[in-house]
């Protein structure tokens, strides 16, 4: 990877970031109970919570894989498989800036084979 793809991959990195912190900070996961809602209200919004809560959580885990795709970039191990230290497909890169795996490792820990780090 050239030094002008690095800088623009971590450009990248960071605005997706910056709109994951901004989509964590408007999620507003308290219920108002001022009233008391009917048993049908209070399914509802209790089912939003808890989907709300899912996407958080999707959401922080992305994040913890963009900050540690950065970190890779700055200690200039940015591209390398985690797993097997091959190169990770550029276009794979381009689709999924903060790739930890090769395509083929990947499928190993989709399919339970290979434990993340």
């Amino acid at each position: 990877m050239t030094e002008l793809n690095l800088d623009q991959i971590k450009d990248r990195l960071i605005a997706e970031r910056e709109n994951l912190l901004n989509k964590l900070k408007e999620n507003d996961l308290s219920i108002d109970d001022s009233e008391t809602p009917d048993p049908v209200d209070l399914a509802v919004r209790n089912y939003s919570k808890n989907v709300m809560l899912a996407v958080s959580e999707n959401e922080s885990r992305q994040l913890l894989l963009i900050n540690e795709a950065i970190e890779r970039i700055d200690n200039e191990e940015y591209g390398s498989c985690q797993n097997c230290e091959n190169p990770i497909n550029p276009k794979r890169l381009d689709a999924i800036p903060w790739a930890r795996y090769c395509l083929n490792c990947q499928e190993l820990v989709e399919q339970g084979l290979l434990e993340e780090d």
